[in-house]
């Protein structure tokens, strides 16, 4: 097994470690707490890979794939707040709508009646043909709004640091999706091996919003 799932494990310690300090500092604070809830989950899908590659029990595929379709809807809150674009409730059940069918159908289908593997790179799960598309046309649409909307809230910013904030937010999407895709598509067609390193890129992320949080305190922001 090239994949260590302990790395896994400590990966969520920390994850979940740092979404309760990160909630804990400024529970009030609508950035704190969707930073929080980003991290839990990044933590929650590591947890369910470490009980992939140590048991065979389907069910954590299952968790993984679900907790994983909430995270491009998150983006596009955790930029909305940073955009402070208030809108209606409707929208953003709108937003979450499409993370309520995935979730659905990943929890009631037979699309992964197997297990996942653990494999040379990250994470090898079952085909899910049209479904899998479908997901992953889903999950680009939502990361390009969010970095758009980032975007505008640059414009919109009434400070530097707020501006700064947006850069911020954009990079965040960089560090944990450009990374993943680029060892994906070139590293395996090169015959180049390695441990999985999606925990090192949520690591990455954890460090980042960090650094968010500290700059907004130290700025004195409020979301």
């Amino acid at each position: 097994m090239c994949f260590t799932p302990y790395i896994s494990l400590s990966t969520f310690v920390i994850e979940f470690v740092l979404a309760i300090f990160f909630l804990a500092k400024n529970p009030k604070d609508n950035l704190n707490r969707i930073i929080s809830l980003i991290s839990f989950l990044l933590g929650v899908y590591q947890l369910n890979e470490f009980f992939i590659c140590v048991t065979d029990i389907s069910l954590f595929t299952k968790f993984a794939m679900m907790t994983t379709t909430i995270l491009p809807a998150l983006a596009i809150s955790y930029a909305l707040i940073i955009f402070r674009k208030k809108i209606k409730i409707y929208w953003h059940m709108l937003i979450y709508i499409p993370s309520i069918f995935f979730i659905l159908m990943f929890a009631l289908s037979n699309y992964f009646k197997q297990s996942a593997i653990c494999a040379t790179v990250f994470i090898e799960y079952p085909a899910m043909g049209l479904l899998g598309k479908f997901f992953g046309l889903y999950y680009i649409l939502y990361l390009v709004v969010a970095i758009i909307l980032f975007y505008l809230a640059s414009f919109k910013a009434k400070s530097k640091h707020e501006r700064t904030l947006s850069v911020l937010g954009v990079m965040g999407i960089f560090i944990s999706t450009l990374p993943t895709f680029i060892f994906l598509l070139f590293l395996p067609a090169l015959h180049i091996k390695f441990p999985s390193v999606l925990c090192e890129f949520a690591l990455l992320l954890a460090i980042e919003f960090i650094i968010v949080l500290w700059y907004k305190d130290k700025h004195k922001l409020h979301y």
